[in-house]
C-alpha cells in the first residue's frame, strides 16, 4: 500500500490553531513564491515512509529535514543508489 507526502523544508505541523496554521501557510507560501524554498511530492511504500517517520519522531526531527540531510550526505559523499 503508498501513501503520498508531501515534503517541503518546514517543520511538520500538528496541532496548531487555525490563526497558526493561517500564518504557516502565509509563510510557505512567501518562501515558495521568492524561490528559497522549493516542495517535494513523494509517493512511498507504507513501511518506508513508517521507517522514516519513527526514525524522526525519536530523534526529534522533522521528515523534510531528515530527507533533505539525507540527499546531502549521498551526495556529497558520491554515494550510488541502486
Amino acid at each position: 500500500r503508498n501513501i503520498t507526502i508531501y515534503l517541503c523544508m518546514f517543520y511538520e505541523v500538528i496541532m496548531r490553531s487555525e490563526a497558526q496554521k493561517k500564518a504557516d501557510k502565509k509563510y510557505r507560501q512567501k518562501k515558495l513564491s521568492d524561490g528559497t524554498k522549493k516542495q517535494i511530492n513523494a509517493t512511498l511504500d507504507i513501511e518506508i515512509y513508517n521507517m522514516i517517520d519513527e526514525y524522526c519522531k525519536s530523534n526529534d526531527i522533522s521528515k523534510a529535514s531528515m530527507i533533505a540531510n539525507a540527499v546531502k550526505y549521498c551526495i556529497e559523499n558520491n554515494i550510488k543508489l541502486k
